[in-house]
């Protein structure tokens, strides 16, 4: 029985692994190459084509394939007056795909197989590159979690992460999209950041200081991260001073870390100045939060079109046990509501709250992380029998939800914002 518990973690590697890439490529061999169920169409071929364009193409974007941004959703755009690639998007989860992509560049050579950087075997490279990063960061969030609760809760909360939320679809369906990238970065981060508060090591140090600038780079708005390392385990305002003068005392290994982190941040600024003529641009043109002073709050949490609880109605129990770690004056509910709130607001007042064709409100997978910490509390926490049928019945029926849902979606909601019919079509 020790041993079991030992190695509980573990097992996410070398069982809950293997058998999701067993589903994406399952679930991707159905699927036409050049189609939207591809794991490189619209925003994933967007994040993708530096990949090729450098390191097949040597920049040249007129020697990408003939016609290759329909065949992928129109995910980028070819200036074909100025010889230029333009995505919107930056280069964060193309830096982490790019050792499964060269895998993939050397199976193309030695099989035979179309080394032209689209072919089906770097399709399968980006889905293992999902599954690899999906399965480390719960296994990074499941040894965080060790560190407060028991083995078997630890276990059986990151289970239900994975597989009571849109965090699987991500993982096995949507395999390109930089969510599951965000959630290793945000697990990775809670670990490192418990390693550096207790060890207090140069090395986690300097891991916490890469995997910011890492997230930044792939989504923007994940600089709320950086309220991990600050805010973790701090209980009142006495702590959070202490937590401040840790790293005002070590501030020069801190700007040392962040310039050499700053590191991976050079070929992103360098496409901005081919792109631009400037080191700094915005590449989102007239998209950009236009909603701040009417963010669609109940519509990104409870709407058929994507809201958050409908399609991850698991938040909810997340939610109510930050409310109850707080009542119990526990550490960490405070932080964790006011992330919640505030990564609302943010996503609410985006111009487009819905985020396309999305399952469920996917800005918010990168942070089920740190929404693990009050589920992990609550199933910590349970008194009476009533309790426990109530909270495990109740995980059972999100598990029983995600899975029906996500084998019915089509890729995107086609009904309107209060749509209940559209939306009970997908619970068949």
């Amino acid at each position: 029985m020790d041993l079991i518990k030992k190695h509980l973690c573990n097992s996410i590697l070398f069982f809950i692994l293997p058998v999701s890439v067993f589903l994406t490529f399952n679930k991707h061999s159905r699927s036409r190459v050049d189609s939207y169920k591809s794991v490189i169409w619209a925003d994933a071929a967007g994040y993708y084509v530096y990949l090729p364009l450098y390191f097949i193409y040597d920049n040249d974007a007129l020697k990408l394939p003939e016609r290759i941004v329909e065949r992928t959703g129109n995910g980028f755009a070819i200036d074909t007056v100025n010889n230029k690639v333009i995505t919107k998007y930056t280069s964060g989860v193309a830096f982490l795909q790019f050792p499964f992509f060269a895998a993939s560049h050397v199976v193309a050579k030695l099989f035979n197989d179309s080394p032209d950087g689209f072919s089906s075997v770097y399709r399968y490279g980006i889905m293992l590159a999902a599954v690899f990063y999906g399965c480390l960061g719960l296994w990074f969030l499941c040894r965080f979690l060790q560190n407060y609760f028991n083995t078997y809760v630890s276990f059986l909360t990151v289970l239900a992460i994975f597989l009571c939320t849109n965090l699987f679809y991500y993982t096995i369906d949507a395999s390109g999209m930089s969510h599951v990238y965000s959630f290793f970065l945000c697990s990775a981060l809670l670990y490192y950041a418990a390693s550096y508060i207790s060890l207090l090591t140069v090395k986690s140090l300097f891991i916490l200081v890469l995997l910011i600038v890492i997230a930044a780079l792939i989504r923007p708005t994940n600089i709320l991260f950086v309220s991990v390392p600050l805010f973790l385990n701090t209980g009142n305002m006495e702590e959070l001073k202490d937590r401040l003068l840790l790293f005002y005392m070590n501030k020069k290994i801190l700007v040392f870390g962040f310039l050499l982190s700053c590191l991976v941040l050079v070929p992103q600024l360098i496409y901005w100045y081919n792109l631009s003529g400037s080191l700094f641009h915005y590449s989102y043109g007239s998209e950009g939060f236009v909603n701040w002073n009417n963010p669609q709050l109940l519509k990104i949490w409870f709407s058929t079109n994507n809201g958050l609880f409908l399609y991850s109605p698991l938040l909810l129990l997340s939610v109510a046990s930050c409310f109850y770690m707080i009542s119990k004056k526990e550490k960490n509910g405070i932080w964790v509501m006011t992330i919640f709130f505030a990564a609302s607001y943010l996503f609410a007042s985006w111009h487009d709250w819905t985020f396309g064709c999305s399952f469920g409100s996917r800005p918010f997978v990168e942070y089920y992380p740190l929404f693990a910490i009050p589920v992990a509390f609550v199933l910590s926490n349970m008194k009476s029998n009533y309790h426990k049928v109530a909270v495990y019945g109740f995980i059972v029926f999100c598990c029983y939800l995600n899975f029906d849902m996500t084998y019915y979606y089509d890729g995107c909601f086609y009904g309107g914002d209060w749509d209940i019919e559209t939306y009970l079509q997908l619970l068949k």
